[in-house]
């Protein structure tokens, strides 16, 4: 989270005031996101924006790479293969049109979800032909072979560019040890021979499940009335295959303590600790680990940057984070050091979260990290874009759609003392895993600075 204070924002819409960003006096938040269900089943929420001519449209399935069914690789390569030809046109031809139009369309695939956004002006005889290509992209793909072969070749470059990235191979190797046996063991999400054996057939019979309308969430954000909102995800409803749910995950296994170290070469090592969480994301008390969050990795003042950086000079940049997944999720704290502080950085590390679990947080920390959480809030609602994506995530984890309106008065409410021992309850370092990716080298003792 970025730790300045944004300047006021004139958005009369969606805050009631954006003045003064602490949660002593919270800032009130006056969103209204309308909610409803197609005839199909699609859940839908959709934000009326009248400020920008523009439209964000975002389509998330359930068919991120856990519904792999034949072949690991077969929901990526799905989602991939959608824009490479449709209701008869060319891949070509079908950018082609969309760029005419402006259009900006969008593609990522995650462990739990696969998501489809697109981005252009809210004119009708700009939105309309868009709306309708980016449906015959969805719901149409012709999937033809020659594509299929060049989009293999593709993925697994991507593939082996993030795996050279020490930031992406270490928290794929702590997925890949807490959650060993289960689907989101798998964060790559495809193999290599899984992505070899996938052909086209495979990829049909998985988009005539995992694509079906009623595995689908859509969120609208931006210049049309509601009736024009229902008119477009009707439409885009109605055009998909219809009636399958993705399939509910396996329990998560037992957590298990860890070291994993990843030999690479390198002038630093990038080294994670993390450990699984069992809070669902839409539990009232996953707000105190938001909290504890913010407080131990989140800016220059956050604990962790205090002992590593600010005492003893041994990195740039460390934060923590939580990863929330469908089931479960993962609290990780994540730097970088030189390769010869490895073991002391990390001892650090655990020691500070150890301090913090046993004593909480002060109050002046807590106001400090509800600072930054309400900065951040309302530079994303302020921003179509970003206000889309996190209504998506919002809907994707359970959230109700007074979330957003809640979410600062909510915070307001939680003490020291219940941060304190929700993370007493809910941080346990027993099950941690710590990865390191870089060269091995002989360890050195930390300097001791002039306070120790």
């Amino acid at each position: 989270m970025n730790d300045h204070t944004p300047p006021p924002l004139n958005l009369p819409s969606r805050l009631l005031s954006a003045q003064g960003l602490t949660l002593d006096e919270p800032t009130a938040i006056d969103l209204e996101v309308q909610s409803w269900q197609t005839s199909a089943g699609t859940q839908v929420r959709f934000v009326e924006a009248r400020g920008l001519p523009m439209v964000d449209l975002i389509l998330r399935f359930r068919a991120g790479s856990v519904q792999d069914t034949r072949h690991s690789g077969v929901a990526a390569l799905t989602l991939y293969n959608l824009d490479e030809g449709s209701a008869g046109l060319s891949g070509h031809e079908h950018a082609e049109r969309l760029e005419r139009l402006g259009a900006v369309v969008d593609k990522r695939v995650r462990l739990d979800y696969a998501q489809l956004s697109l981005r252009c002006l809210s004119a009708p005889q700009i939105l309309e032909p868009a709306v309708a290509l980016f449906s015959d992209l969805v719901a149409r793909p012709d999937f033809p072979v020659q594509a299929l072969e060049r989009v293999k070749g593709q993925l697994l470059a991507a593939q082996a560019s993030r795996s050279a990235q020490a930031p992406n191979r270490v928290i794929g190797e702590a997925y890949r040890y807490l959650f060993d046996g289960h689907p989101y063991g798998h964060p790559q999400g495809s193999s290599t021979e899984g992505i070899a054996a996938t052909d086209t057939e495979h990829l049909r019979v998985f988009h005539r499940m995992a694509y079906a309308a009623s595995n689908l969430e859509v969120v609208l954000v931006g210049d049309l009335s509601q009736a024009h909102a229902q008119a477009i995800t009707e439409q885009f409803s109605l055009a998909l295959p219809q009636r399958w749910t993705a399939a509910q995950l396996p329990p998560l296994p037992v957590p298990r303590a860890g070291r994993v170290h990843i030999e690479q070469s390198g002038a630093s090592n990038t080294v994670a600790l993390a450990l699984p969480i069992t809070v669902p994301a839409n539990a009232p008390e996953y707000l105190g680990l938001v909290l504890a969050c913010v407080v131990l990795g989140s800016g220059p003042e956050s604990r962790i940057m205090q002992t590593l950086r600010q005492r003893h000079g041994l990195t740039y940049d460390v934060r923590a984070r939580l990863l929330p997944l469908q089931g479960g999720g993962l609290f990780v704290v994540q730097w970088e050091v030189a390769s010869d502080q490895v073991a002391a950085s990390s001892a650090l590390v655990r020691e500070t979260l150890e301090t913090f679990i046993h004593q909480g947080p002060s109050d002046t920390e807590l106001r400090y990290a509800r600072q930054q959480i309400a900065g951040l809030l309302v530079r994303n609602i302020a921003q179509n874009a970003r206000l889309a994506e996190l209504l998506a995530e919002l809907g994707h984890l359970g959230q109700p759609d007074d979330y957003l309106n809640t979410y600062l008065p909510r915070l307001a409410t939680i003490n020291a003392r219940q941060v304190r021992e929700l993370s007493q309850s809910n941080l346990d370092l027993n099950q941690c895993v710590l990865v390191s990716v870089g060269p091995s080298v002989a360890q050195i003792p930390l300097t001791p600075t002039s306070d120790q």
